[in-house]
């Protein structure tokens, strides 16, 4: 996935050449674990991932900052 955009629970998710992750156009940092290939964030501490839009997605959905937008 080189380039990803989608709308998830009224937050835009834009992932950019699989290394830059943004939401509501604010840059996501994160930490990919390679030996695992797991994804993780401070957003969601103590959580991995299987994939960097499946934790992008659980950030737009789960966090306050961006759950609360569509309000």
């Amino acid at each position: 996935m080189a380039h990803h955009k989608e709308i998830f629970e009224d937050c835009e998710i834009e992932i950019k050449d699989d290394n830059k992750l943004l939401i509501n156009s604010k840059e996501i940092d994160y930490e990919h674990d390679r030996d695992i290939n797991k994804w993780s964030s401070r957003y969601l501490p103590y959580t991995r991932y299987d994939s960097l839009l499946e934790m992008a997605r659980a950030i737009a959905q789960h966090t306050v900052e961006f759950s609360n937008t569509k309000e």
